[in-house]
């Protein structure tokens, strides 16, 4: 009895569901006979209006999904994203600047923080007569054509971070220098000087309180001094050669005297003299100095290129990297058709303690750039380089008292003949301890004058770089 009711009730739910079936069956068929029946135009203008709706609905919905699924980096606030690009590289630093426009801006400012970052250029020589200047940025392989018309008709002297010393030559004995800086268009003109000295050094960037120039006399051991404000520079004599270099490091200028020793000048002693306010040219006796007799490095056991070949000479600069003073000392030769021949450097460190030069094996994360006016080292973590341990150079004059206006007569000669330069070089990079065991040799043209060492500040990279791989 149950079994007979139950296949009642299921066959009669079958029924029910196959006539439902059929009644959609010939609605479906219906409603594609319906549709068959519409003019061809008719219906593609309702299908493109249907497509175009279904279009737009399903981007809605990705930038829905989009929206939800990624956070807006635009409203990060300031002070956290400053944060961040402490913690990163400068390289890295310029990718996220590229994210959004508000990173670039923030990242775009000058921050007082900030301004140890930059990229290291070199600007090209033999363009005093042009308002364009080639500058070459070695780190990412590129060339940049920078707009100076302040610097047309002026010789490139030198530099300190991203401010170029500029020269003008009035006649034989008077020059006209000027400090541009060819990122913001700031210039500050210094007073006339007489065309006797062959370095200008920097106690910091103009554009801070308590500045300083320093000027060292190519042929007697001498120096002149500006503070903003005087009208004139103001001498100092010495006693002994003239410097081949300087350097300012931890408050004092230190200058590279005849043999290994050293002077010392603190500058507060320079200026409590020049606050005196004595418009005297001549010699300010009243500037503290003091002389520092420092042992001479074994040099001449250790160097085996002065022990194998005697013709070598030595170009020494002195450079602060991380509060030391350090001399580079830079093996050569000149060759015949204007070679200039660099076979090894060396690298010592200053002990205050016991007064001598230490060798320096291995430089750590420093990169050293040895320049004309000033020698300076960056940090290859900072950069996120990956060039650590090293020293960049150009071909420097062989006399460190050589400058470029009183050197043109002797440059171009063998241009003007028409020789082949092809394997001359104007910079190279040496490492230190040499890693790899390969012999070193660079080859500069000393008939070409050098090129200068500057920095790119970080808000100008930040504002101008394009992001890697645009046009």
């Amino acid at each position: 009895m149950h079994s007979l009711l139950w296949e009642a009730i299921i066959t009669k739910i079958v029924a029910k569901r196959m006539k439902r079936r059929n009644k959609k069956r010939n609605l479906r068929k219906k409603y594609y006979e319906d549709w068959s029946s519409i003019p061809s135009l008719p219906l593609k203008a309702v299908r493109r209006r249907f497509s175009v709706k279904c279009r737009k609905k399903i981007h809605r919905r990705k930038k829905e999904l989009k929206k939800k699924n990624f956070a807006d980096w635009s409203s990060l606030p300031r002070g956290i994203l400053e944060m961040v690009a402490e913690r990163l590289t400068f390289i890295d630093c310029l990718s996220i600047s590229k994210v959004c426009t508000s990173w670039n801006r923030v990242l775009g400012e000058e921050l007082p923080r900030w301004q140890r970052h930059g990229f290291p250029w070199l600007l090209v020589s033999d363009q005093q007569n042009k308002e364009i200047r080639t500058c070459i940025s070695i780190l990412e392989n590129r060339v940049w054509e920078l707009e100076l018309s302040e610097a047309y008709g002026k010789y490139c002297w030198g530099s300190f971070c991203d401010w170029l010393i500029m020269v003008k030559k009035i006649d034989n004995f008077h020059l006209e220098v000027n400090l541009l800086n060819p990122f913001s268009g700031r210039q500050i003109s210094l007073p006339l000087i007489w065309n006797f000295y062959h370095k200008m050094v920097h106690s910091g960037l103009p554009s801070e309180n308590n500045f300083i120039c320093m000027l060292l006399h190519s042929q007697y051991c001498e120096l002149a001094f500006w503070v903003p404000g005087a009208n004139s520079w103001r001498k100092h004599k010495l006693t002994g050669e003239p410097f081949e270099d300087a350097v300012f490091c931890n408050g004092s200028f230190y200058l590279l005297a005849d043999g290994f020793n050293i002077w010392q000048i603190d500058v507060r002693s320079i200026y409590s003299s020049i606050s005196k306010g004595d418009d005297d040219f001549g010699t300010q006796s009243k500037i503290e100095t003091q002389f520092l007799e420092v042992q001479r490095p074994e040099i001449l056991q250790e160097g085996i290129i002065l022990h194998n070949h005697h013709d070598y000479q030595i170009l020494r600069y002195l450079v602060e990297s991380c509060g030391e003073l350090l001399l580079v000392c830079r093996y050569f030769s000149t060759k015949q058709d204007a070679v200039l021949e660099t076979l090894k450097f060396e690298v010592y460190s200053l002990d205050f303690c016991q007064l001598s030069w230490k060798k320096v094996e291995d430089l750590g994360d420093q990169m050293i750039f040895l320049g004309k006016c000033s020698s300076t080292s960056f940090s290859a973590m900072e950069l996120g380089a990956g060039i650590r341990n090293s020293i960049f150079f150009c071909n420097d004059p062989i006399v460190p008292w050589w400058n470029e206006w009183d050197s043109d007569h002797l440059k171009g000669i063998l241009t003007r003949f028409g020789a082949n330069r092809t394997d001359i070089s104007n910079w190279g990079i040496f490492r230190l301890g040499n890693e790899d065991g390969e012999p070193f040799c660079f080859h500069g043209d000393i008939d070409h004058w050098t090129y200068t060492w500057f920095t790119a500040p970080s808000w100008w990279c930040y504002r101008n770089i394009p992001p890697e791989g645009s046009s």
